[in-house]
């Protein structure tokens, strides 16, 4: 009932409970979300900070390896005089300290050295010194002819496919590997003599360890852009040597203001950036990462996930006290009220033991003595009727016939309902009905119309003798009602449920009852009930007293009464069938002609009687 105490008190407890949460949960969910937000874009920052000054470090233990040159006096005088003067000697100098180079670092992928006295070159490569070679215009390579003029210490190459150097390699990889190459302006510092170039091919596997360590792969993305927007790092290998031209990297590029993050919304990514500018002696590096909205409210929603599970779990402990508290608030109401409608049908009877200590109780033990006094009242003014028609019953008892016996309880009903005794006029009545169906000797043969208002006449005492424990369903094709059937086929099995399958029992009995028309016209009765039933071996026993004739139990004698019947009236024509599952049910199936009539009586199943 929408307008109930109990929905009343279900909803106000609810609202209370659930709205000032759900609330709390939302500004919580808010202001984590900015706070956790913002602490872990700081993190990032901080991560490519740290990124970056190591880039630097390595950068500048890279710087440092020429300068073991001018503490190696035999190739610094090689490099003023030469490698021609003794051609022999100095090859051996070259390829030694070349090779002392190539090896002082893992990451060196290519040496290239350019004599200025001579115009002889050198390359290591593969831990192999090149042939000597002669470079007789070393402007054909940019880098040399750049430092020629700015006369700076060294020059840095973007990323780019490793370069043979005056054809004096052996290249025979693919695909072909990606370095950063650092020229060197070699010079004699005392004297300022141009000595010539030195060039340093880095492959860029120290580069992936120092990045691939900071950003999630699959989900976030790394760029470290140097000079002319080239890429010396990402993410996604095939940038790797090329110009970075994105919108959002211009944005990076152009930025003057000192931010180090901003939010960017596109079709092929939504969340920030967040980057650092760092930069060397002749270079300028931009560390960018790229981290989608998912990962950035990872930890709030996380966070959010927890407090709704919490949330949801005390919200549900609070549903469930809500509605114990509101139940046992008004449940005494609620038996009040169904006994109250009892009372008004004429049942002068509670159904509780008490309902508490409190108000409610103090009200229930009002309401029960009330009724008990009336039900006294009403059950001794009742008795002394019964007994004064005992009485006259007694003495009349001699001169009774089955006729008289009817009559009497009709009247003996007539006088209950006039003092106000309804259910007893009907439990009398429908004791009448049974009696005088049941005096009916002179036939054998009703309508399935009366067999079936004797079984309600029957289920209705029962049910009042059970106090409601059971139910029954009654489900008959329409049509059936002038079928005309064997007398007092359906009562005895039905009587079978209440003396076997039903007392023991503590659940709610139930009985079916139907009845179809079959296509071979002939009649369906089903009759199952819920009680005890039968085990496979008790089944066994009542199938074979009903075949061979045996009487093994009390279920058996009623059952092989009715089947005999059955087969005396139909023969073949007709069938009995018995199904059960032990504390399941009881099924017991008759099938019979509808068109036989007393007339066409078929003894060929006489023999089993």
């Amino acid at each position: 009932m929408k307008n109930s105490i109990r929905s009343k008190l279900i909803t106000l407890l609810l609202i209370a409970t659930i709205i000032p949460f759900g609330l709390s949960i939302i500004a919580s969910y808010f202001y984590t979300k900015n706070t956790v937000t913002k602490e872990f874009v700081n993190t990032n920052y901080d991560l490519l900070k740290r990124s970056g000054n190591d880039l630097l470090n390595y950068f500048n233990e890279i710087y440092g390896i020429p300068l073991s040159i001018y503490s190696n006096r035999p190739f610094l005088s090689v490099l003023e005089n030469g490698a021609t003067a003794y051609i022999e000697q100095n090859s051996a100098e070259i390829q030694r300290s070349l090779l002392g180079l190539y090896f002082s670092r893992r990451e060196i992928e290519q040496l290239h050295l350019y004599l200025t006295k001579g115009k002889d070159d050198y390359t290591v490569y593969n831990a192999k010194v090149s042939s000597r070679g002669k470079l007789y215009n070393f402007n054909q390579i940019p880098t040399y002819r750049n430092l020629s003029f700015s006369r700076d210490s060294y020059y840095i190459q973007p990323t780019h496919p490793i370069q043979n150097y005056n054809n004096l390699s052996d290249f025979r990889i693919e695909p072909v590997k990606q370095v950063v190459s650092l020229h060197y302006f070699l010079n004699n510092v005392t004297s300022d003599q141009w000595l010539g170039f030195l060039s340093i091919d880095i492959e860029l596997s120290r580069i992936n360890e120092i990045f691939d360590r900071i950003y999630k792969k699959g989900e976030e993305h790394l760029f470290v852009v140097g000079d002319g927007n080239v890429v010396l790092y990402s993410s996604e290998k095939n940038l790797i040597g090329k110009k970075l031209e994105t919108k959002w990297y211009k944005k990076i590029s152009s930025d003057r203001s000192g931010e180090t993050s901003f939010e960017w919304k596109g079709k092929d990514f939504s969340g920030v950036y967040v980057y650092d500018k760092i930069r060397s002696n002749h270079q300028q590096w931009t560390i960018i990462k790229s981290i989608p909205y998912k990962n950035l409210y990872h930890n709030s929603n996380q966070l959010l996930k927890i407090t709704v599970t919490l949330g949801a779990i005390s919200v549900l402990l609070v549903i469930i006290l809500t509605i114990i508290v509101s139940f046992r608030f008004t449940r005494p109401i609620r038996i009040l009220i169904r006994d109250m409608q009892r009372i008004e049908k004429g049942e002068l009877a509670v159904s509780f033991d008490t309902l508490g200590n409190d108000e409610f109780g103090q009200l229930g033990k009002h309401f029960t003595s009330m009724v008990a006094t009336l039900n006294d009242l009403y059950i001794k003014e009742y008795k002394l009727q019964i007994e004064n028609k005992t009485n006259q019953l007694k003495v009349l008892q001699s001169q009774i016939n089955p006729h008289f016996l009817y009559n009497a309880l009709q009247s003996i009903g007539t006088l209950s309902l006039k003092n106000d005794g309804i259910k007893v006029y009907r439990l009398i009545m429908s004791l009448s009905k049974i009696m005088r169906y049941s005096m009916k000797n002179n036939e054998d043969f009703v309508t399935l119309k009366d067999e079936l208002n004797h079984i309600k006449d029957y289920l209705s005492l029962q049910n009042e003798r059970y106090d409601g424990r059971f139910v029954y369903n009654l489900e008959v094709d329409e049509g059936l009602n002038k079928v005309k059937m064997p007398k007092m086929i359906l009562q005895p099995i039905v009587e079978n449920f209440f003396k076997h399958g039903f007392e023991k029992q503590q659940k709610l009995g139930e009985l079916n009852i139907s009845i179809h028309r079959q296509q071979d016209n002939r009649l369906k009765i089903v009759i199952a009930d819920n009680g005890e039933g039968a085990s496979e071996e008790e089944l066994e026993i009542i199938n074979s007293s009903l075949s061979e004739g045996v009487l093994n139990t009390q279920e058996s004698i009623g059952l092989k009464n009715i089947s005999d019947r059955i087969q005396f009236y139909y023969g073949k024509k007709a069938e009995v069938k018995i199904e059960s599952v032990k504390h399941e049910n009881f099924v017991v199936t008759i099938i019979i002609p509808i068109e036989m009539t007393r007339g066409e009586v078929n003894h060929e199943g006489s023999t089993n009687r």
